[in-house]
């Protein structure tokens, strides 16, 4: 099967990258297509200024140029990542002149809600109801989609990419505690009420990201002010004891991609509690955690203090967690969205 790829991000770390990766491995014929890349030579696009004021008309006018290339590209399946670049009458067209087509979409953010730069469009909301499957990583997003009028929802989660992150020796640690992700308001409250008990003055902590909107005193000396990706996350992961994971807001009761990349690096994942990251990494034996759950910043305190005073438990936890997402690969989503079309995997 021949299959188009879709996505904004071109980079080899991107979901795209990572979804076409699963695809070839299953035998099909793959290419992507990074569309923002090619909204980037517009001129008024290249100008944040006026691509904030005409965004929805400029990509209305590239739409237009850009249909009756993918109308005459011999593919059977078309995977969307989110379509910020996109308005519904693209969809539309594509689906009346290649009624053949599979038009499949990936939201990894809240299409529903959550109207900002880097999260959702009006435009992508309205075209829910044009796809012949949309994908969504949050289980609690499915009945609304649907509401909104989708055709077919599956939720199909976020993975672990062994190619991007292999997995490390837990051990030889360099630092008590690791963060890594932007700032937000929400995450740096996390932070200043984990940093600030007594306990945390003895800690060696290392946060990567982008802090300067959401910087507190408590925490600022402890910022690192870069991204880090691939085997540099992987070994920084794995020679921390404990690395944390501030689900953000839309993410809180659902996961992120950092549930399973943080284990499939070899970590000890701490993060809030919520049934799905509980679902793919504790399970139901208490004895056989995969992860330190918290319902709140103060039980995280306690857990951290708790679990670095016992180096052997974290090494159980830990391999327990790597263990149970050793399996999470986005070729097994990459398998789920094909049968949620009803097509063979292979």
């Amino acid at each position: 099967m021949k299959i188009l790829v879709l996505n904004a991000n071109h980079d080899r770390y991107s979901l795209g990258w990572s979804y076409t990766r699963a695809f070839e491995s299953l035998g099909h014929e793959v290419k992507m297509i990074d569309p923002v890349e090619r909204l980037s030579q517009w001129k008024f696009w290249s100008n944040r200024y006026t691509r904030r004021i005409l965004e929805r008309p400029i990509v209305e006018a590239f739409n237009k140029q850009w249909l009756q290339e993918l109308i005459a590209d011999p593919v059977d399946l078309i995977w969307v990542g989110k379509g910020a670049w996109a308005v519904p009458w693209l969809w539309r067209q594509l689906k009346e002149k290649r009624p053949d087509v599979h038009l499949v979409c990936f939201n990894g953010d809240d299409p529903l809600e959550n109207y900002s730069r880097g999260g959702n469009r009006p435009w992508v909301t309205d075209s829910i109801s044009c796809f012949d499957l949309f994908c969504t990583y949050n289980s609690h997003l499915v009945d609304r989609l649907y509401e909104a009028d989708a055709r077919n929802v599956a939720c199909v989660p976020f993975a672990w990419d062994p190619d991007i992150h292999p997995t490390q020796p837990y051990g030889a640690f360099e630092r008590d505690l690791l963060f890594i992700g932007n700032g937000d308001t929400h995450r740096a409250q996390w932070l200043r009420h984990i940093l600030s008990c007594p306990a945390a003055k003895h800690w060696k902590v290392s946060i990567y990201g982008k802090w300067a909107k959401a910087m507190c005193r408590s925490f600022s000396d402890r910022v690192i002010h870069r991204h880090v990706f691939g085997l540099e996350m992987a070994k920084l992961i794995a020679s921390s004891r404990i690395t944390l994971n501030i689900l953000r807001v839309q993410n809180e009761g659902s996961h992120n991609m950092r549930t399973f990349e943080t284990p499939g690096c070899g970590g000890l994942l701490a993060s809030q509690f919520s049934n799905e990251q509980s679902h793919f990494l504790n399970g139901e034996d208490a004895n056989q955690r995969g992860a330190l759950l918290v319902s709140d910043p103060e039980e995280c305190v306690d857990q951290i203090e708790r679990h670095l005073r016992d180096p052997k438990l974290c090494e159980s936890i830990a391999r327990i967690g790597t263990a149970r997402v050793a399996d999470q690969t986005y070729q097994r989503r990459a398998e789920q969205t094909l049968d949620a079309l009803g097509i063979a995997s292979c």
